[in-house]
């Protein structure tokens, strides 16, 4: 037993926290929801939240760039990178990357997510460190983040999705219990007749406004992008297929409420989609195989459905 589980079973919760309180890295944790659940003062402090108040990750940081406090994000867009930075967080249970903050102060941040989707974060100042590379660095990241982003919608792209979708599979089959995983590919109806009818434009804003929605009520751990046109691509582990159809479900609510285009029309839009299971022996190409066939039928029996 390891000196830290041997502190922890001993219910040493005062001093844990004590440690926390007074660290002075950045300490914080957020619920599935991106509620910010518990806040050191020096994470307070950096990005101007109380922790006596109900904050959500998406408010601090839209708070904070209208103030040009805190963190630095570079962009015209704030909501647009919202999406975009939510989007990218799917999946991934740890990941590190650095951040300037307002006043020229750098710092490492590591995000932890738990299996219930709690994300632990937790940053210390690196000002001092590896100056001298840093544009190079910032340049290089920049360009990943492009190459995996949906220019359109700010979601990540087919390239992102299979990568993260080979690495998990490759990892989790290597686990004694593979567990039940879903992955459902889902077709905007009729969406040639948004663009002949209305525009490109409005057709766009369509596709903006779904990959909007879903983003902002998928889990912290469910993957979403678009792999191509009209055509989305949902994984999420740990997750029955029934579930899963119900969750498809309550997004296909939301787009049949009446969308305002640039024309100030109101656009009624719905989608089709299959959903399978993840198989342990099957690689994930085969999986998305077995969903667009569903979709397929999906759409020959009508449309506005999600088949299993």
């Amino acid at each position: 037993m390891s000196a830290i589980e041997r502190f922890l079973r001993q219910r040493n919760w005062n001093i844990l926290s004590e440690l926390i309180f007074h660290s002075e890295d950045l300490i914080a944790a957020f619920d599935m929801n991106y509620r910010l659940l518990l806040a050191n003062p020096a994470y307070c402090q950096a990005y101007y939240c109380d922790p006596n108040t109900e904050n959500h990750w998406q408010d601090i940081m839209r708070l904070n760039y209208e103030q040009k406090r805190g963190p630095v994000v570079e962009t015209d867009d704030i909501e647009a990178w919202l999406i975009e930075a939510l989007a990218r967080r799917a999946v991934l249970k740890y990941r590190s990357f650095e951040a300037e903050l307002h006043g020229g102060k750098w710092i490492w941040i590591t995000e932890t997510v738990s299996p219930e989707g709690v994300t632990l974060f937790y940053a210390t100042d690196i000002s001092t460190v590896r100056t001298s590379s840093r544009k190079l660095r910032l340049e290089r990241d920049a360009a990943r983040r492009a190459s995996w982003t949906d220019p359109l919608t700010g979601v990540p792209n087919r390239r992102y999705i299979m990568d993260r979708l080979e690495e998990w599979h490759e990892k989790q089959s290597c686990q004694a219990e593979f567990g039940e995983h879903v992955l459902a590919v889902v077709d905007l109806d009729k969406f040639k007749r948004i663009n002949d009818l209305y525009g490109h434009d409005v057709g766009d804003e369509v596709l903006c406004s779904f990959s909007q929605n879903v983003v902002k009520h998928i889990r912290p751990f469910d993957l979403f992008g678009r792999i191509g046109g009209e055509e989305f691509l949902f994984f999420m582990p740990n997750c029955s297929p029934d579930i899963a159809r119900h969750r498809l479900s309550m997004f296909q609510s939301m787009a049949l409420n009446p969308k305002q285009g640039s024309k100030d029309l109101s656009i009624v839009y719905t989608f089709s989609g299959g959903v399978v299971s993840i198989c342990k022996d099957e690689d994930i190409h085969y999986s998305i195989r077995e969903a667009d066939k569903l979709l397929y039928r999906a759409k020959a029996e009508g449309r506005v459905r999600i088949l299993c």
